[in-house]
């Protein structure tokens, strides 16, 4: 019985996960390259150094279509077992995403999918997404409704006809800044969080180098490596706490370009 709860847990908390304004506005955006030459494939190993002395690894391959967009993704454990697989499929000009296909392969739950499709508006802006499981049931719908400049100022997040959760956001595009306010089934505020609309837009206290990367703010510092066409192939990323620097992965990429 303890097995049985456990695992209803386990997959209420695999599916909580809903569309979201930060996962929004980095829809659609190619931030892997700063070159524009073609790439076939990166592989990408990372070292996780945890609070208590441990280290955790991870391996991801990715392979790309000719506008450097991820076609797929495999995500590996540290002893080399496939995790999870992503497919991402185009419209024709191989650059707006209509559909991805996620696959999981857990522990207790085994192999699982979710397909996900894309719908947009005239100008091309993201206004619903349908979530579907491995037997072609529905079990998430969302709605977006966008300012002028295509982000999203409410998020609508539906099972079945009901409303899981809103989040209504408020933009400072000068500050580079977006309040993200979220609201329970009965419209009631829970939380509300102040972030960054473009992460890869520094402050005028970060420090950038000549890649236009940000390699130290107030909150991390990053060490880089770069390829002769310009792209990272080794990253070191640790936190600044109490003013202490505290390492927390380390990052080597290979990239094989067409």
């Amino acid at each position: 019985m303890k097995n049985l709860i456990f695992i209803l847990i386990l997959f209420s908390n695999i599916n909580i996960y809903s569309q979201s304004t930060l996962t929004s506005l980095n829809f659609g955006k190619n931030n892997d390259f700063h070159s524009t030459r073609p790439v076939l494939q990166t592989i990408t190993n990372t070292t996780f150094y945890n609070s208590n002395n441990t280290t955790e690894q991870t391996k991801e391959i990715k392979s790309y279509n000719a506008q450097n967009n991820i076609v797929t993704e495999f995500r590996y454990d540290g002893e080399g077992n496939l995790k999870q697989r992503l497919t991402r499929s185009y419209d024709s000009t191989g650059v707006r995403c209509i559909g991805r296909k996620f696959e999981n392969w857990h522990r207790y739950l085994g192999h699982t999918i979710e397909i996900a499709y894309y719908n947009y508006d005239s100008k091309g802006y993201l206004v619903n997404v349908t979530d579907k499981d491995q037997n072609g049931n529905i079990f998430r719908h969302t709605d977006f409704v966008n300012d002028e400049k295509g982000n999203p100022i409410e998020i609508i997040n539906f099972k079945g006809n009901q409303i899981i959760g809103t989040e209504k956001n408020e933009y400072d595009y000068d500050k580079n800044e977006v309040i993200i306010k979220y609201f329970d089934i009965n419209n009631q505020l829970m939380n509300s969080q102040t972030s960054k609309i473009n992460f890869s837009k520094s402050d005028p206290a970060d420090l950038v180098n000549e890649y236009g990367d940000i390699i130290k703010s107030s909150k991390y510092e990053m060490e880089l490596k770069y390829d002769k066409f310009g792209n990272w192939i080794k990253k070191k990323y640790s936190t600044i706490m109490e003013g202490k620097i505290v390492k927390k992965s380390e990052t080597t990429r290979t990239i094989k370009y067409f």
